[in-house]
C-alpha cells in the first residue's frame, strides 16, 4: 500500500512538473481549451453579424466619400455593441495569430479572446475607420495567450482588423514598456492608431508591453 501511494505521489509530481514546464514554455494549456471553445462560438456569432451587416451596407450608399462611408459605418456598428460581443477578427502574421476580438477587457472578456478597450476598460477607444485610437488587450500566459510573443513584433510588421463593415491594415512603427497605469499610450495622433497591450514581463502585471501601428490601407467590400 505504501509503495502504491508512493508511485501515485510520484506520478502526480511528474504531471505537475510537466504542466509547469509546458506553461512556462508555451502558456497554460488548460485555460486555452476554454478559450478555443469560446473562439469557436464567437466565430459563428461574428459570421451572423457579418451577414446582417452586408444587408445594411446599402443604406450607406447616399454618403458621398469612401472615408465618410467608413466612419459612418463604424459609428453605427459601435452603437450596436455590447460587452463581450464579437467585433471583428485580428490577424497578425508575425505571431501566427488569427482570433476574434471581443468588446471589453473585463476578466471574462479576455478569457474569451483579445479585448477592445471600451468605456468600462477605463478609457473608451474608437473602432477601425473612425480616425482615432483603437486599443486591444490580450493575455500572454493564459487563455490561449494571444499576445504571448507580442515582443516579437517589429517595425514594418502588418496587422489586420477584419470588421463586418471593412478590412483595415496597420503597420507597426513603435513599441514601449509602460507602467500598468500609464494611459498616455492612448494619446490621439493625426492618423488612425492601433494600440496592442499586454502584461509585462511574463507572469507579472506591473508593466505593459505596448505596440503601436498606423493605418496603412482600408477596404470596404460590403459598402461598394
Amino acid at each position: 500500500m505504501v509503495r502504491r501511494i508512493g508511485f501515485l505521489v510520484t506520478g502526480l509530481g511528474v504531471v505537475l512538473l510537466a504542466w509547469l514546464a509546458l506553461t512556462i514554455w508555451q502558456g497554460d494549456p488548460i485555460t486555452s481549451l476554454y478559450t478555443r471553445y469560446e473562439q469557436h462560438a464567437l466565430t459563428a456569432r461574428l459570421a451572423t453579424v457579418e451577414r446582417t451587416w452586408a444587408k445594411r451596407g446599402a443604406s450607406l450608399a447616399s454618403v458621398s466619400s469612401t472615408a465618410q462611408k467608413t466612419k459612418r459605418a463604424a459609428a453605427v456598428f459601435a452603437r450596436s455593441l455590447k460587452d463581450g460581443a464579437p467585433i471583428g477578427r485580428l490577424v497578425i502574421p508575425r505571431l501566427g495569430l488569427n482570433m476574434v476580438v471581443v468588446e471589453g477587457t473585463t476578466t471574462s472578456d479576455l478569457e474569451r479572446g483579445p479585448g477592445h478597450y471600451d468605456a468600462a476598460s477605463g478609457a473608451a477607444t474608437n473602432l477601425p475607420g473612425m480616425g482615432g485610437v483603437i486599443a486591444i488587450a490580450g493575455h500572454r500566459t493564459t487563455f490561449l495567450h494571444p499576445f504571448r510573443h507580442i515582443d516579437d513584433l517589429r517595425s514594418g510588421d502588418r496587422i489586420t482588423l477584419a470588421m463586418p463593415y471593412g478590412t483595415f491594415r496597420y503597420t507597426v512603427y513603435l513599441h514601449r514598456i509602460v507602467s500598468s497605469t500609464d494611459w498616455s499610450i492612448l494619446r490621439r495622433r493625426r492618423y488612425e492608431k492601433l494600440v496592442l497591450s499586454a502584461c509585462h514581463p511574463l507572469y507579472s502585471a506591473t508593466h505593459r508591453w505596448i505596440v503601436f501601428a498606423r493605418l496603412s490601407s482600408t477596404m470596404q467590400p460590403s459598402l461598394q
